[in-house]
């Protein structure tokens, strides 16, 4: 039990040592990293925005692009950390915005709506607001599985339609499965 306390305490410890590990890296490099948990892309006048971690960003990001030059006002989250998880940071970040799109590169068998294990984060962090966004999840890229373009203006789709209906139904959808 002393053992799991002292992981528990360095854990909690953990988020201020990334803190001034970005803010170390500011100093010398200049300022890159607003904030060291994440960043965000064309979000500022953003309705709907996806959110994810790794490699899904560069698609993720494109299909912002695209879809801006359409009229849309989409952007993109990029989770840089997982562990500790940045709660307040994301909850002030996602609570602007009207709907949003969680990929997941993962799932949780058997855990609510069968989503990914990054949806129920998120969903969790937004619990406490008065007013959710539209939360819609997206379960590819699994296997190692490229997750293209046109997979990303597809879940920008699939989260503009949740927004627009003011809920996700269905409220995980499987992205680029052979069928």
């Amino acid at each position: 039990m002393e053992l799991r306390r002292q992981n528990w305490e360095a854990a909690r410890r953990a988020r201020q040592v990334i803190v001034e590990a970005y803010q170390a890296f500011n100093e010398v490099f200049g300022n890159r990293y607003p904030t060291p948990f994440f960043d965000e892309f064309m979000t500022e006048d953003a309705e709907a925005v996806l959110i994810g971690m790794g490699t899904v960003a560069q698609p993720a990001r494109t299909a912002v692009r695209r879809l801006r030059q359409q009229g849309h006002r989409v952007g993109y989250v990029n989770l840089r950390w997982f562990r500790p998880f940045p709660t307040a940071e994301l909850r002030a970040c996602l609570s602007r915005f009207q709907a949003v799109g969680v990929i997941d590169r993962d799932f949780a068998h058997g855990a609510i709506d069968d989503g990914g294990v990054l949806l129920h984060e998120i969903r969790s962090c937004l619990y406490p607001l008065p007013r959710h966004p539209v939360t819609v999840n997206f379960i590819t890229g699994l296997g190692g599985r490229d997750v293209s373009i046109a997979d990303a203006i597809k879940m920008f789709d699939l989260t503009l339609q949740a927004q627009a209906a003011g809920v996700a139904e269905p409220p995980v959808h499987w992205i680029g499965v052979r069928e």
